[in-house]
């Protein structure tokens, strides 16, 4: 089985981790005046507080799934606190949150899994110390965090989107959504370039790290 389908078929499914403009037509443009995204090789980001050590194994997991848009009439990450005694006594001890990222603007259909920046919370549901409260209140009831990583394809405004080696393209040279989808709002990633998955293994450990989920 090829590398690159082994490793889309094991993003489609989400990546636990213990935690965490026109750029379309800027792609077009010379690399000059829109340089490529740089990746890194900077110390690992500063640890926040201490690591959850309540991570439950695989096979004992009660996992409770949150759409923050449906699941308090505020629709943010702060609106989820009040009920999480309430999830507690369902025996729940993971909860998965749905991508909190920013969302495209270009194509955008509003789907959270159109992801403009892995690093930053979505507005619409807080800031980054919402996040943290939110984790630190679940952990005080034993219940670790996950967050959905929709790591197999970006929106067309993400800053990546000017590394064009960094995702799928057609016989002419054109960026293109994830074959065999609908999913016109988002371009497919190009798991074969080694620059482009170390990026997503920063963005994976930088929002780790920050929100201690």
């Amino acid at each position: 089985m090829p590398f690159n389908f082994q490793i889309r078929q094991f993003l489609n499914v989400l990546v636990l981790t213990g935690i965490t403009l026109l750029l379309f037509q800027a792609c077009k443009k010379d690399e000059t005046t829109n340089p490529p995204v740089v990746v890194s090789d900077s110390a690992d980001p500063v640890q926040y507080e201490t690591p959850f050590l309540g991570v439950p194994n695989t096979a004992d997991i009660v996992m409770y799934e949150i759409n923050e848009r449906a699941f308090s009439s505020s629709g943010k990450l702060s609106g989820i606190i009040p009920r999480l005694d309430s999830i507690k006594s369902l025996h729940v001890n993971v909860i998965w949150l749905m991508p909190i990222f920013p969302i495209g603007i270009i194509k955008s259909v509003n789907s959270p899994y159109c992801i403009r920046n892995y690093t930053e919370v979505n507005t619409e549901f807080g800031n980054l110390n919402d996040l943290r409260t939110l984790v630190r209140e679940a952990h005080k009831r034993d219940m670790a965090v996950i967050l959905d990583w929709a790591a197999n394809h970006t929106s067309w405004d993400n800053p990546w989107i000017k590394n064009r080696s960094w995702y799928t393209q057609d016989a002419t040279g054109n960026i293109i959504s994830p074959a065999g989808t609908n999913w016109q709002d988002v371009a497919d990633l190009n798991f074969d370039n080694a620059t482009m998955r170390k990026a997503t293994d920063q963005g994976l450990e930088i929002l780790g790290t920050c929100c201690q989920c």
